[in-house]
C-alpha cells in the first residue's frame, strides 16, 4: 500500500501539463463519462462484497481482480482505480489522436461493463453508500 501510495505521488508531480477533458469531442467526452461511471458502479460492488466478506466469515464472494487479492480493503480498490483511471486518462488526453482515442474508449467501455454484469449475476448489485448494503429491504 505503501508503494502505491508512493508511486501515486510520484505521477502527480511528474505531471506539469494540465490535461483538459474539454478539447474532447462531445462524443468522446460522454464516452469517457460512461468509462468512469462504470468504474464507479464496480467499485461500488466491490464494496458490497468487501461488507458481505467482513460481516459473514461464509460470504460467497470473492475479488477476482489480482491487483486487489481475494479480500480487499476498500481504501486498496479506492487507490488501485484512482490511479488505474489516473493513467488511463493520462494516455487518453496525451498519448492518442482524437481517432485513436475514440476507439479506446469504446474498447474501455466494453471490457468496463463486463465486471459490473457479472457482479451483478452474482448478486452483487451496487447499493447507496450511505446506507449499509441490503439495509434497505423491507
Amino acid at each position: 500500500m505503501k508503494w502505491l501510495l508512493t508511486f501515486l505521488l510520484f505521477l502527480s508531480a511528474a505531471s506539469t501539463s494540465d490535461a483538459s477533458i474539454d478539447d474532447w469531442s462531445t462524443k468522446d467526452q460522454r464516452l469517457y463519462t460512461s468509462f468512469v461511471t462504470l468504474q464507479a458502479m464496480d467499485v461500488l460492488q466491490t464494496f458490497a462484497l468487501i461488507e458481505c466478506q467482513e460481516r459473514n466469515p461464509y460470504c460467497p464472494y470473492h475479488e477476482t481482480n489480482p491487483l486487489v487479492g481475494p479480500h480487499p480493503k476498500k481504501g486498496e480498490v479506492v487507490v488501485i482505480k484512482l490511479a488505474t483511471n489516473f493513467l488511463i486518462y493520462k494516455m487518453l488526453d496525451k498519448k492518442l489522436n482524437q481517432r485513436e482515442r475514440r476507439f479506446t474508449l469504446r474498447a474501455l467501455n466494453v471490457v468496463s461493463i463486463y465486471p459490473v454484469i457479472q457482479n451483478e449475476q452474482v448478486g452483487l448489485g451496487f447499493y447507496i453508500p450511505i446506507l449499509p448494503y441490503k439495509s434497505f429491504r423491507k
